[in-house]
């Protein structure tokens, strides 16, 4: 017989086991040759022997039918299991012993387990060692956000000798950065340490992130609260005092909502005209230069925050960046652990805080563009506007339409003299002509009638009066 072990960690009802999974065989010892040996094995047991940081809690079996019978002492160190009598020829068990790990501490690192078969029959039988590395890994995670996600560049160039408030500097972020621990309290395993890497400055020196406050909430030790190294804005420049009073009056974190955006860093839609590139401004890629800001974290139960509060450097981006598209400045923060266990492993202990910043349209219009373009872009406009003048006059544009004068009818008056006029004729005989309306008169225009001797006009021969002659 042959037995042959390895282990595997996993949990089970929630407390960790280790699972030793062991394959007993009885082959014949040279598979060549194989009748030369091998036979039932009456009264097969296997004896295993446990440290004293492994206790014995059950044993399981992928088959049903060959799960085997375990019985192990009081303080549960040593157990034998029943393999079957006899266990046939050529036959192969496979099963698991679940061992509790309450008994592992900070100290232990490895893990022996002693396995002895046994048969009454007549077989070499030799003690196997079951042998397994432990590793303590410490159940930390890590997540960080940027408070806004985007950032919005203006206002004029300024030298650092100018600054005199963070107002001054630029548009407000602010990170944080939260601290799991599902496990034991840090303080029996070592000290932690809680580092975010910061790019205060671009490749060529210039200011790009500048740190104002660093803060941590959770993880304070015996010395002074929150106290990180170095120590942030190193310029001294004046605190916004609406930012003090806020952080004063402020609520528990979880009915606390965002605090509100400066106008230079609002939603404003971005014109993606004119723009040349991406660029990505991260201290892993070496475009940027970073200081570390480590905060120690002594012990905490669930989770510690640390808020860091910087500006970003709008004289910077306005004089290296006002053609670019748009930027991608990385902020890193990770745990490291120092602790004399060699064994101890840190999981996911890293995260990576994207934050991405755009020009101002309204620095574009108002500080982006030179004098001399503004005046240029006029007299072109003036000069293009007096071609298009004179384009359209020489099509006859500006030419008003004429229309001919209407023909009115002219008459001629004639001048009848008083003793003519029929009227005073009747006055002054007192007889009142009357015309035949019977029949028409055809009379020239300016034809007049013929009078006798007496004043009345002569009788033609059809009996009226004809027109005169000369």
């Amino acid at each position: 017989m042959d037995v042959d072990g390895t282990t595997a960690l996993f949990a089970l009802s929630g407390q960790p086991f280790i699972g030793l999974e062991l394959k007993v065989t009885n082959l014949p010892s040279d598979p060549a040759q194989p009748q030369a040996d091998g036979d039932d094995a009456h009264e097969a047991q296997l004896l295993v022997n446990l440290p004293a940081s492994l206790h014995y809690s059950g044993v399981r079996a992928l088959d049903p039918a060959e799960k085997p019978l375990c019985l192990s002492n009081e303080n549960a160190s040593h157990v034998e299991c029943e393999l079957g009598n006899p266990m046939k020829r050529d036959a192969q068990i496979t099963f698991y012993l679940i061992l509790s790990t309450s008994g592992i501490t900070i100290e232990t690192t490895e893990l022996e387990v002693e396995l002895l078969l046994a048969t009454i029959s007549e077989q070499e039988l030799h003690p196997v060692s079951a042998r397994a590395r432990v590793f303590i890994e410490l159940p930390l995670s890590i997540t960080g956000v940027a408070i806004p996600q985007q950032l919005f560049f203006s206002g004029v160039v300024r030298g650092e000798s100018a600054m005199r408030s963070e107002r001054d500097v630029g548009s407000k972020v602010k990170y944080e950065v939260t601290v799991s621990n599902q496990g034991q309290s840090l303080n029996t395993l070592g000290s932690a340490f809680l580092n975010i890497m910061w790019p205060h400055e671009i490749a060529n020196g210039k200011w790009l992130l500048y740190p104002m406050r660093v803060e941590l909430e959770g993880g304070q030790g015996p010395g002074p609260k929150g106290l990180c190294s170095p120590r942030p804005n190193i310029l001294h420049l004046d605190v916004d005092n609406r930012d003090r009073r806020r952080r004063e009056l402020e609520q528990p974190r979880q009915q606390e909502p965002h605090e509100q955006l400066e106008p230079s860093t609002s939603w404003w839609p971005v014109s993606s005209a004119e723009k040349k590139k991406n660029v990505t401004l991260d201290c892993a890629w070496n475009t940027a230069n970073c200081i570390v800001f480590s905060c120690p974290l002594y012990s905490f139960d669930r989770a510690a925050v640390l808020h860091v509060w910087g500006r970003l450097w709008n004289s910077t981006f306005l004089e290296e960046y006002s053609a670019v598209k748009s930027l991608e400045v990385i902020v890193r923060a990770n745990i490291t652990v120092k602790s004399s266990i060699k064994n101890l492993v840190l999981r996911d202990a890293s995260t990576v805080i994207p934050v991405m910043v755009y020009l101002d349209p309204v620095a574009v219009v108002a500080e982006g563009v030179p004098w001399w373009v503004i005046l240029l872009a006029v007299l072109a406009g003036l000069l293009v506007l007096a071609l298009l003048v004179l384009l359209m006059w020489k099509m006859g544009f500006f030419k008003r339409a004429r229309y001919p004068e209407a023909t009115v009818p002219q008459y001629h008056a004639v001048k009848i003299p008083r003793e003519d006029r029929q009227q005073f004729k009747e006055e002054k005989t007192g007889t009142i002509l009357r015309s035949n309306w019977g029949s028409p008169r055809r009379e020239a225009p300016d034809a007049h009638p013929i009078l006798a001797a007496d004043g009345h006009p002569e009788l033609g021969s059809d009996g009226h009066s004809g027109p005169g002659t000369a």
